[in-house]
């Protein structure tokens, strides 16, 4: 594999001096990017009471606006993932910031139901495939030491976004019209988006330098030559599809994800049939998300260093049993607690997922690994987002809405533990089947430049 000399001048694209990795302006941006095109579909649920009054319509017909968005993020997200592992992160994570921007635009017009699906579920979903998958495939190539602290920090901003955005929505809400919110959004959002994805590369060798953590004799890799990239990223692809623990990993994603959307999406509709009102409710949303931060920060942690395997199945644990809880939740400060017993497990449930995978397929190109994960995560998302309503509607109860988010948590913790530890890579021979010329001996594969 051709690679370039040692003696590369760095490009910054700051255009001044920094003291520090540009890996971190990375996680810096995609934080960023992580907290705007995530948190306006996280705090769904903030829209959900205010739709039924204003419109009339049912909850069903109104979260099946967040299913679609989940759905098509969920079937896109192999292909961007095959996209990134082509064409870098950069140019995808711009496409899904089209997406967002026309999303939020049009949901400030809504004045039909099946506009939600359009808006919330179409634009909004492609938007999450684009951003998702190469902000995490991104974040992997930037570093190749202390992983798990690059993704801590990514993955917290993930928390801390919907945090912020229930309680800026569920204010917006009461004091402006639905199209100046969301215009708003559009507006300042957007634009803080492409300015960002300016400075944002899709690999350290863009810039001409190393990963994190990379040895100083390590070669700055040059461009790979489209045919060998597309054999590597196949050969590695069928390497980590022919184990088990690949397809553990995607029900694992999906399970976690019907647990915690059931929670995201309707605990605010569930706070206010229990009297709250729906700042205050919006408020027990942005209360478990913010406390999800620190749990999204610390798990990853400690996965790369104690391994991921029972790190994520305790959090499993805790995402799920927490639930039951709100059997017994009808006061304002018992929600309120609630919250904060609840994002503890669910900030850690979904963060270690980059760690895992690292201990168990090892470096490479891992675009394709993500977006089949992400699959199982959107596919999660939609169904627990829809079958609630569904399950409300139906039964005029939250009962079988609370057991079944438990059920599914405690499902995904099952599926962890049978897994094989993650002290040993389970692919780390996989280049051995590849002509001596698409071998790398001592770097990783990194995907070809913007």
């Amino acid at each position: 594999m051709e690679s370039s000399n040692n003696t590369l001048q760095p490009k910054n694209p700051l255009g001044f001096k920094i003291g520090i990795h540009y890996a971190w302006i990375i996680i810096f941006i995609a934080a960023f990017i992580h907290m705007t095109g995530g948190s306006i579909r996280q705090a769904f649920g903030v829209l959900i009471v205010p739709l039924q009054t204003e419109m009339g319509w049912s909850f069903t017909a109104i979260t099946l606006g967040y299913s679609i968005a989940s759905l098509t993020g969920a079937f896109l997200a192999p292909f961007t993932g095959m996209a990134t592992d082509r064409f870098g992160a950069r140019p995808v994570i711009m496409i899904g910031a089209v997406f967002f921007l026309l999303g939020a635009i049009i949901t400030g017009l809504v004045t039909e139901v099946w506009h939600i699906w359009i808006s919330y579920g179409l634009c909004l979903g492609v938007a999450q495939a684009c951003f998702n998958v190469p902000i995490l495939t991104a974040a992997s190539l930037w570093f190749q030491k202390r992983l798990g602290f690059g993704i801590g920090l990514l993955q917290a901003s993930h928390g801390l976004g919907p945090a912020i955005m229930a309680i800026v929505m569920g204010g917006l809400l009461t004091v402006v019209a639905w199209t100046t919110a969301f215009w708003g959004i559009a507006l300042v959002g957007g634009g803080i988006l492409f300015v960002l994805l300016f400075l944002f590369r899709s690999r350290p060798a863009d810039i001409n330098v190393r990963p994190y953590g990379a040895p100083e004799d390590q070669p700055i890799e040059k461009k790979l030559d489209p045919t060998i990239t597309a054999l590597r990223s196949k050969t590695y692809r069928k390497r980590m599809q022919s184990t088990s623990a690949f397809w553990k990993l995607v029900a694992v994603h999906h399970f976690g994800c019907v647990g915690h959307a059931i929670v995201i999406i309707y605990i605010t509709p569930i706070a206010i049939s229990a009297g709250l009102d729906l700042v205050t409710a919006a408020g027990v949303l942005s209360t478990l998300a913010g406390v999800s931060v620190l749990t999204r920060f610390i798990t990853p942690v400690m996965a790369d260093f104690v391994g991921s395997k029972w790190c994520m199945a305790i959090m499993f644990i805790l995402q799920g049993l927490p639930v039951l809880l709100l059997f017994f939740t009808h006061e304002v400060w018992h929600f309120y607690v609630w919250a904060v017993i609840f994002g503890i497990g669910y900030g850690g449930e979904g963060s270690a997922f980059p760690i895992i995978n690292r201990q168990y397929f090892g470096r490479g190109p891992m675009g394709r690994s993500f977006g089949w994960q992400q699959f199982g995560a959107g596919s999660g998302m939609a169904f627990g987002g829809w079958i609630g309503g569904v399950l409300f509607d139906m039964s005029g109860s939250w009962a079988p809405v609370i057991i079944l988010s438990t059920v599914a948590s405690i499902t995904g913790a099952l599926i962890l533990m049978s897994m094989a530890p993650t002290n040993k890579t389970l692919i780390g021979d996989w280049e051995e089947s590849l002509p001596p010329e698409a071998r790398t001996p001592t770097t990783p594969l990194l995907a070809p430049a913007d």
